[in-house]
């Protein structure tokens, strides 16, 4: 919900380019959607969360999705503190210690309290901190097939397939279609390993945002008239070892990070 009735003061900080990826006609049109509590700003697939963060209160004030994240944090961190950690550490084939259960993220250490509260030398934000904490009560600890399937073919994804694809592969394609050497670049720092021989694409990479929930990224350079492509891959045993809206939250949480170290490794600083 917006304090402010001037959709103009919050029109400023849109890139104007009128893609009409918010559902609405122009961005304009969004700014006046959001001041009049018919959009959210995270409805903007090109404000990152940095920028969200420079608007002013007196433009907008936290969505009504940060808020819904809020509640959902606080009621998962509750049931942490209502389960035996070392139990479930074992179940998981995590680490735990001192009360502290450790999970391995793309190559960096997450460790979850007693409380609920996540340790990490990593920027954290509700779209990881939900996910492990999912993660840990919930996951069957089974170890991944080698059965890839797409997001679609999970359970229970339809009703956020449509999100998935572009608020995730769509966003992810086009950050490797403008910064392709960087963007592996940085997924090799993350741990990401050449994956060939599933499909027969430019770049077959696999990253592990939690340990036992890999991610196969599959992306097709443009060639011949033919435009780009990027899709992702899960495991089969990712829809038993994390809740469908988990996985979605951790994918736009990975993309949101993408966009954030490419503005500021990338020679100009710009994402497109």
């Amino acid at each position: 919900m917006s304090a402010s009735k001037n959709p103009l003061e919050l029109y400023e900080y849109l890139n104007k380019s009128n893609c009409k990826q918010c559902m609405l006609p122009s961005c304009l049109a969004f700014a006046v959607a959001v001041i009049q509590n018919q959009k959210s700003i995270d409805d903007c697939p090109h404000l990152s969360e940095t920028q969200k963060e420079k608007i002013p209160g007196s433009a907008v004030e936290k969505s009504s999705r940060e808020n819904e994240q809020e509640r959902i944090l606080k009621q998962l961190q509750e049931k942490i503190a209502n389960i035996d950690l070392s139990r479930t550490a074992e179940k998981i084939d995590a680490p735990c210690k001192s009360g502290q259960i450790t999970l391995n993220c793309l190559g960096k250490d997450f460790m979850v309290t007693t409380t609920g509260d996540m340790i990490s030398e990593c920027h954290k934000t509700p779209w990881v901190h939900i996910p492990v904490l999912n993660y840990i009560l919930h996951s069957k600890g089974l170890q991944p097939e080698g059965n890839w399937v797409t997001f679609a073919q999970l359970k229970g994804a339809s009703e956020w397939s449509r999100f998935f694809s572009h608020r995730c592969e769509f966003e992810l394609k086009k950050l490797a279609d403008s910064h392709e050497d960087l963007l592996f670049e940085i997924l090799h720092l993350f741990g990401a390993k050449s994956l060939q021989g599933v499909v027969n694409a430019n770049q077959s990479f696999v990253i592990y945002p939690l340990p036992k929930l890999p991610v196969l990224i599959n992306y097709w350079q443009a060639e011949d008239g033919f435009a780009s492509k990027l899709n992702l891959l899960f495991d089969r045993t990712a829809e038993t070892n994390l809740n469908i809206e988990s996985i979605y939250l951790l994918c736009r949480g990975l993309i949101e990070m993408f966009r954030q170290l490419i503005v500021k490794h990338s020679k100009d600083g710009k994402l497109f």
